[in-house]
This record gives structure tokens, sequence and C-alpha cells, in this order.
């Protein structure tokens, strides 16, 4: 079966925008006010939220199809999309959200062992009773979702685990099946994939180990090899899940998450086990996961990372949609240099949804309108929502770019547009001199510029040669020919004034797309609402300029 590469509703790209709830508010839905009314104040489309084994099957082979269908019925009034995230096996590495009846069985289903033998929090993932048990109720619960939800489709995606990996003060698991594992020989598909990709990071580990086939995974990978054999089981695991859940629903978008390792610069002790469960799908383990992963539609990065620097690594780390793994972001923070970014992901790395995490904390005590936490994102999804129709198609095409204002920048240049354009995109409340952020239409999102003023931040649209389109905040921005070939310069080049009032356009004008992607006017600027460069707010819908 084919893997997805977008979230499908009804046969089309789906553009999910949204928030995941706090770990246990799913438990009881008329306590779920808070939720729902979370997404609606921050414009978005879609609730993540748990659906945990423990409620699901309380009782062995008891399923509670009840706590699902309640669930899509009030997704349902609530006239948003769900995404289910399956909290079963592991739970931030750990098995928190398993039944009773799983954890007390210790010997049907065995725990992960630490080297002096003290029994851990996690199950082994050496081990096939936990996988099976685990797998049938996954099978149960999409089964309950495609019989009751496949004409709706209300229920958009689903998380397999979460954060998958062994937190526990241990890179691998000491029990008889984990020493038995670690002792045997790699897997040749991991060797294949270090042949094929000679460039990647397995492969590197691979090649200073010697490059040896069929030794064990010390003999192969050398300190690495104990996480190493725990990510490879781990991966085998949750794919053999999603191919079960696949057969039942194959049209279903199923992801993994990732709890996030140092990077390139490491972190903490940057040891498996104590900063990141270990076998996480994480940077330096993403390699056996491609390896692995046959079903699961894509490895999808929980992305906090407050420096501008570890944020893009981790970006560009997990954007690999040519390799049948697209960037999905399912968890990242309301605010801060997420914000920014989260418009680098669609316009550079082919986002194809975001979530931000803990959505009810991003409300006023009221609960009905978004704190200072939750305007941002406000701002994003209200702009990304503007131009959900035309996102994937202007992606495919290579026509969608963006700029984002880094610390301390006032600016930048793009270039390499059809036609030859190049674009100044200026941020900041003295981008444009001598005239205000604005017209009367925007006084709110003007007076907000110095609450203080947001990260500036634009996507850019190409329809043609001459035509384009915007979306963003704090931004000004002039469309400006290549300098001529004999080294002279325009006068109206040395002035910011006058090239704003050299712009030569047909039409600027604010408007909206339609779910076909036709684009109407609303506003036309003109005169004193044009001639000072094209501004940007994040309240003006989808701004058009055609180029004489």
């Amino acid at each position: 079966m084919a893997k997805m590469d977008r979230i499908m509703v009804k046969g089309k790209p789906f553009l999910s925008l949204g928030g995941q709830s706090h770990n246990s508010s799913s438990y009881v839905l008329d306590k779920m006010g808070p939720t729902w009314q979370s997404i609606h104040a921050l414009h978005g489309n879609t609730l993540a939220t748990p659906l945990p084994w423990d409620a699901f099957e309380p009782v062995e082979g008891e399923f509670n199809r009840k706590f699902v269908t309640d669930l899509i019925d009030e997704a349902r009034r609530q006239k948003l999309k769900l995404s289910f995230l399956w909290f079963a096996t592991w739970k931030n590495g750990t098995m928190q959200y398993c039944p009773a009846w799983v954890k007390r069985d210790t010997e049907r289903f065995p725990r992960c062992l630490a080297k002096d033998g003290t029994a851990l929090h996690q199950l082994s993932a050496h081990q096939r009773a936990s996988l099976e048990a685990d797998k049938k109720a996954y099978c149960e619960l999409i089964r309950t979702i495609k019989e009751y939800d496949e004409e709706e489709q209300t229920v958009i995606a689903v998380q397999i685990e979460n954060e998958a990996g062994i937190q526990g003060g241990t890179r691998r698991d000491f029990s008889p099946l984990g020493e038995a594992a670690y002792k045997a020989a790699v897997p040749e598909e991991l060797i294949a994939y270090c042949k094929e990709n000679p460039g990647c990071i397995l492969a590197k580990v691979w090649e200073k180990n010697g490059k040896k086939e069929g030794a064990d995974w010390a003999e192969t990978f050398g300190f690495y090899g104990a996480e190493a054999v725990t990510a490879y089981a781990i991966a085998k695991y949750i794919d053999e899940i999603c191919e079960a859940g696949k057969a039942i629903y194959p049209n279903l978008f199923m992801y993994l998450n990732v709890w996030l390792d140092g990077g390139s610069r490491g972190a903490g002790q940057n040891l498996a086990g104590i900063d990141w469960p270990s076998g996480c799908a994480n940077i330096h383990n993403l390699d056996i996961y491609y390896a692995v992963l046959k079903h699961v539609d894509t490895v999808a990065p929980d992305n906090y990372q407050a420096s501008l620097f570890r944020h893009r690594e981790v970006t560009d780390a997990y954007a690999h949609p040519e390799n049948g793994f697209p960037l999905y972001v399912p968890e990242s923070a309301p605010r801060g240099v997420n914000i920014g970014q989260m418009f680098y992901a669609f316009g550079e790395k082919k986002a194809i949804g975001y979530h931000i995490f803990g959505s009810e904390s991003c409300l006023e005590p009221d609960f009905t309108t978004p704190n200072a936490a939750g305007r941002e994102t406000l701002h994003n999804f209200t702009m990304l929502d503007n131009v959900k129709s035309i996102l994937f198609d202007y992606q495919d095409r290579g026509k969608v770019r963006s700029a984002v204002q880094e610390d301390g920048e006032g600016g930048v240049v793009l270039s390499d547009f059809d036609g030859g354009w190049f674009m100044r995109v200026m941020f900041g409340t003295n981008a444009a001199p001598d005239w205000p952020a604005g017209d009367f239409r925007h006084r709110i999102a003007q007076r907000a510029l110095s609450d203080p003023p947001e990260t500036g931040r634009v996507l850019i649209f190409q329809e043609s040669e001459k035509v384009f389109y915007f979306v963003g905040e704090n931004v000004w921005i002039s469309i400006e020919p290549p300098a001529p070939f004999d080294g002279s310069l325009p006068i109206h080049y040395g002035h910011p004034t006058l090239m704003h009032t050299n712009l030569e356009a047909v039409s600027v004008t604010e408007g909206h797309f339609d779910e076909d992607g036709k684009y109407t006017v609303d506003i036309v600027r003109s005169g004193d609402e044009s001639r000072h460069s094209i501004w940007l707010r994040w309240d003006v819908g989808v701004v058009r300029v055609e180029m004489v």
C-alpha cells in the first residue's frame, strides 16, 4: 500500500492547522469545553487529542468504542477535524497509558531491564506479547474510526504511540530478549541502507567502525550500537502496528512523533535514556527509521527549540518529501522563534500541517479569547488559512517563498523570481519612511505593532511572471526590477520613498481565495494606500500585486 504524502479529506489535500490538547483532556468529554474553544480561538481547524489505550480497552478484549464515537460526534458539532494520539505502549518513553491489565501482568508483558536487573516502566520492544496486544487494540480503534467516520472523515490522522523509546536511565534493554537482540547480527536492511546512502549519519558510523557485515550491534556501530538496536526494535514494532492499521483504513494518515535530541550541538549530558528516550526517532536515529518504515506516512518532530539555529536544524532534518517523509509538526510552541519558523516550514520545506501544544493554555482565564501566548498563533493560522486552497499547488510547483525576520535584522532581499524581479523585504515599524503601518481598516493590527511588534514574516506566491500574492505580518515589500547591466543605477534606487512611488504596478488589492483557489478582490489599494510600499498585516487577507 502506498504511503501518503498529504493528509487527505474526501480525496483532497487538507492543511491541518491546530492545537494539541493537554495530555488528560480527552478522558471526560463534558469537561472539554476549554479544549474545543481553544481551537476556535486560535482560528485552527483541527484538534489533536489523546486516545489512551487504558480508556479504550480498560478490560482486555472489551473495547470502549463509545469513547471514540462520542469524541467524533462532538468534533462534528464543533465543526472541527480530529487527530487522535494513540497513547499505548509508549508515551514520553514510558508505559504510563497502558491498561491496568497490562501493567499488572509482568510475566506476559515483560518490562525492559536495566543492567542491574531493575525492572523499568517500559515494555520491552523485543517481545511479541505487548506488540500483539497493542496491535489488536489499535486495529479496533482504526476499525471503529473507519466504520463510523469514513464517509464524513472527521478523523484525519492518527499518531501511533508518543515519543517512543526507553526513558529509564539505560540505552538498551538488558532483559534476556534484549541481550539476544544486541548480540545478534545487524539486519541486512540496515547495511543495505548504509551502502545506498553513504553520506547519511548511520553510514558514517558504520564506516568509522570498519564497515563490517554480519557482525553484532557493538561490532558494527561501536558505542552507538546499544541505542541502534533499541531504535531498530521500536521502528519495527511501530511499523508492524501501522501496517495492520493501514490494511483496515489505508487512506487515514498515520505518523509517529519524536522527542528530539540535542542535534549537532548536543544538549544536557547528550545521552540516550537520560536526555531523550533511547531509540526515539530523533536526528541521529532517523536513518534507522527511514530504512525500516514502509507503512508509516511520516516521522514528525515535536519542535519546541527556542534558538533559531536548533529550530531550523530540526525543520531541515525532518523535511524529506522526496523520500516519502513530508514535514508535519504535531507539537510546537505558541510563540517565540516558532512563530516565524512556521512560515519557513511552509514556504521553504513544504510542510503539510502544523500544531501547537497545550492549546487550552493559550486562552485567557475566561477560556474564550487568546492570551499573549496564543495571539501570535492566531495570527499565523489566520494567514495560513487565507492561502490554504493554493498552498499545496504552489509548493509542488516551487512557486512559494518565505522571508522571516531574525534578531536584529531590518530586512532581506529575495531574488530568482520569474521575470527577473527581486524583492526588498523590510521588517519593523520604521520600514516605510513617513507613513504608518497600515490604514484605518487595520487599526487593531497597527496598534499591536508597539506591543512589542511581532516577528516579521511573509509568504510569497508567484502566480505568473508579473502576478504575486502575499500574506504576512509586520512586513513592507518593494518589488524591483534588476539593476541595469551597464553599471548605472536609476535615481530612485537611492531613496526609499522614490522607489515606492515609482513602483509600476497595474494593481494592488486585498482579497480572498475560495475553495477552488479563485481570487476575489475585497479592497483596492491606490494612492496613499499603495505608494509607500506593499504593507502586510495579519488581518488584511491576501494581497495581490500585478506588475506592469
